[in-house]
């Protein structure tokens, strides 16, 4: 018996894969799709939370936060934007504080006036509240938590084991390779259906692998993160060392600085460094005593690169204590940064996003054509068993 896998043992592995995930793998690309257009669908789902009053003139963000916060004692702020959409409010991550019960995690401010126009709970639901935020749990987790985030990622390295099988089943199996194999690259319009979902399945799967590849290599990462692929890149390449290294806490103290005296330090900051980058978001860390300002090129919070460069002041007086930036650090701190920015295309813009869309869209036409040849394959196979079962019983 050979040790050597046969193209067969390789076909039955690309096909019962393929059967295995397809429809969690259908579920995870259209929800990706979906997520590709977060923001934008968040808010033309709630207009009243995310829209602007119309007629004046826009507000700093910093002073609606802080007049926002002297006028409701009963709850902390723990981030917003600096820069919000023009035409739009200032969405406000908030928590309990002295024990108030407020049942909200997000506040809106007017973008115009600074007043409080919503609160909003951060949870997975299908009203139009919280619909965004169930098909980004239902992408992740399939709404079961870390049992179905471990499975996702199971599914996810079906898929890239999956994916790189088929690369490899479109070479031709003997002399000569290259002219055999562009034909697999073409689609042949005018076959019969059964070619032609053959031919969408295989040439697709060629033309976009790089971001099929991203995608599914990025998923496995992503859904073991820390589990498997944080501890072993900071084995391999240890980031330098920070405040958060510590499993000790400094006891909560009421920050003494506000908002607007940490940006001020956060801008000082950049310039005494020489860094061009604008201010994007604040961030407070109570547990930490700390504020964050969160730098972009922009100045608006996105990941291109390797996402943005946070700068950590104490709460206390305002002195530098830490500078999270994956561009001056180790390249296991690069790679772990890498993975949300490659994986949902960011990581070149509005450009890698529509890619990571294309990809979604393709994925699910991948699912789809490889169901249909799989079911019109399925009689002869099965026939064949029937017979070669038949045979060795008449043998015997």
């Amino acid at each position: 018996m050979t040790l050597i896998p046969t193209r067969a043992f390789w076909i039955s592995t690309h096909r019962y894969l393929g059967l295995a995930t397809l429809g969690f793998l259908t579920v995870a690309a259209v929800t990706g799709c979906l997520l590709c257009f977060r923001g934008p669908l968040d808010a033309a789902l709630n207009p009243d939370l995310f829209k602007a009053a119309p007629g004046l003139a826009r507000i700093d963000p910093v002073a609606a936060v802080q007049a926002f916060q002297a006028g409701h004692p009963e709850v902390g702020v723990l981030s917003f934007p600096l820069h919000p959409p023009a035409g739009g409010n200032i969405v406000v991550t908030v928590f309990p504080r002295g024990g108030a019960a407020v049942g909200s995690e997000q506040a809106f401010l007017d973008g115009r006036s600074g007043r409080l126009v919503g609160l909003r709970a951060v949870k997975p639901g299908w009203d139009r509240r919280e619909l965004m935020e169930g098909i980004y749990t239902l992408h992740f987790t399939l709404l079961a938590g870390t049992f179905g985030r471990w499975f996702m990622g199971v599914v996810a390295l079906g898929w890239l084991i999956g994916a790189i099988v088929g690369v490899y089943l479109t070479v031709p199996a003997r002399r000569p390779y290259l002219r055999p194999w562009l034909k697999a690259w073409t689609i042949r319009f005018k076959s019969r259906l059964p070619r032609f979902m053959l031919d969408l399945h295989q040439a697709s799967s060629l033309w976009l692998i790089i971001g099929v590849l991203a995608l599914a290599g990025t998923s496995v990462c992503l859904n073991f993160f820390s589990e498997m692929f944080e501890p072993a890149m900071m084995a391999m390449s240890p980031a330098k060392p920070s405040p958060f290294d510590s499993h000790a806490r400094p006891a909560p103290q009421p920050p003494r600085i506000s908002f607007a005296e940490a940006l001020d330090a956060g801008v000082a900051h950049a310039r005494a460094t020489g860094s061009t980058w604008r201010p994007a978001a604040l961030y407070a860390a109570p547990d930490m005593n700390l504020y964050e300002v969160m730098f972009t090129k922009s100045g608006i919070v996105n990941y291109s690169g390797l996402g943005p460069v946070t700068d950590y002041f104490s709460a206390a007086n305002g002195r530098f204590v830490y500078e999270d930036s994956p561009y001056a650090d180790s390249l296991g701190r690069k790679m772990t940064r890498a993975l949300y920015p490659i994986h949902t295309g960011q990581v070149i813009g509005p450009a890698g996003i529509a890619f990571i869309f294309v990809t979604g869209l393709q994925t699910v036409e991948l699912c789809l054509t490889g169901l249909y040849v799989w079911w019109k394959r399925r009689p002869p196979r099965v026939a064949l068993r029937r017979a070669n079962r038949a045979a060795a019983r008449s043998g015997t």
